[in-house]
């Protein structure tokens, strides 16, 4: 995807732009940090290995030696084993009772629970991408097509041959309160997609795949809110091998004190993929084929 990070808001939305650069340099931060994370425990974990070959008579630290070709063959025969398990998900299709075109929320086109202020729908958009850019930005955002994948390598031992990345949509909704109080917020988020995880863990390796997707909500008015969060997928193992779609809605509730006056709501989700040691490998996607996307989201305020 193309960087399209240019400002590209209304002259009337100063409000907006500023809260949506500052969740930028948020994101930014996060995404450093990861990443310096990984970093240092490559360095601290290579370090650690040197000093245990050193430490292992020389039939066992030879051993070590040799186990690197074999790390180097796993990860080809996992590229391999992707490739085809990805062509099938790719084509499929989410099973009728995860179909996402009818919110559950509407019956016969009317709200079931009518609220005070009535259901959202996105006023801006952005999709901050896990090489730091960003992929995505805009008003009234639509469906959102976005992909994160990790792939490990070496023996994965005290942490070395790993890749982490994260993912973040955001989504700002706006709306004027009637009157001073706490406001309840339903937030509904569509999604249409696939993961597949794979690690092999063995003798005198450490190897690990994993993946989490991760619902959150944070409000403002003159000031920031407190913040709310809900995991809605995580699964991860050093022994695994597995495939799915994942579809349907996911919800969670946000509780806010607010006056009579224009607010604004944050709704994210990260998505977030992990793997250690050559053959580990971890992939959410919600891009690839035409039946695989994140909806538009919608939230309801009492």
């Amino acid at each position: 995807m193309a960087d399209q990070s240019e400002k590209n808001f209304k002259p009337t939305d100063k409000i907006l732009e500023q809260i949506v650069t500052n969740r930028r340099e948020e994101v930014v931060e996060l995404q450093n940090s990861e990443a310096d994370q990984i970093k240092d425990l490559e360095k601290r974990g290579q370090k650690q290995i040197s000093d245990l070959k050193k430490a292992l008579p020389n039939d066992l630290s030879g051993l070590l030696e040799k186990q690197e070709e074999r790390h180097e063959e796993e990860s080809k025969a996992t590229e391999s084993h992707v490739k085809e398990i990805k062509e099938e998900l790719v084509e499929s299709t989410p099973k009728p009772q995860f179909q996402t075109q009818i919110h559950p929320g509407i019956a016969d086109g009317k709200l079931i629970a009518p609220s005070s202020l009535g259901w959202f729908t996105p006023y801006y958009g952005t999709l901050h991408g896990s090489d730091g850019s960003i992929y995505w930005q805009g008003y009234n955002p639509g469906n959102i097509n976005l992909w994160d994948r990790a792939s490990g390598h070496g023996s994965g031992l005290f942490g070395t041959g790993a890749s982490s990345f994260t993912v973040y949509m955001d989504w700002w909704f706006t709306y004027i309160p009637r009157e001073n109080g706490y406001y309840n917020h339903t937030i509904w988020v569509p999604f249409h997609g696939f993961y597949i995880l794979k690690a092999d863990d063995g003798f005198f390796t450490s190897k690990e795949a994993h993946s989490r997707i991760d619902l959150s909500a944070r409000g403002y008015q003159y000031n920031y809110k407190a913040s709310g969060s809900t995991n809605v997928f995580s699964m991860g193992s050093q022994n695994i091998n597995v495939n799915d779609r994942f579809d349907g809605w996911r919800t969670m509730y946000y509780s806010d004190l607010l006056g009579a006056d224009r607010a604004y709501l944050l709704v994210t989700v990260s998505f977030h993929v992990y793997a250690r040691g050559g053959g580990s490998y971890a992939e959410l996607n919600f891009s690839d084929g035409t039946a695989n996307y994140i909806g538009v989201p919608w939230v309801y305020i009492t």
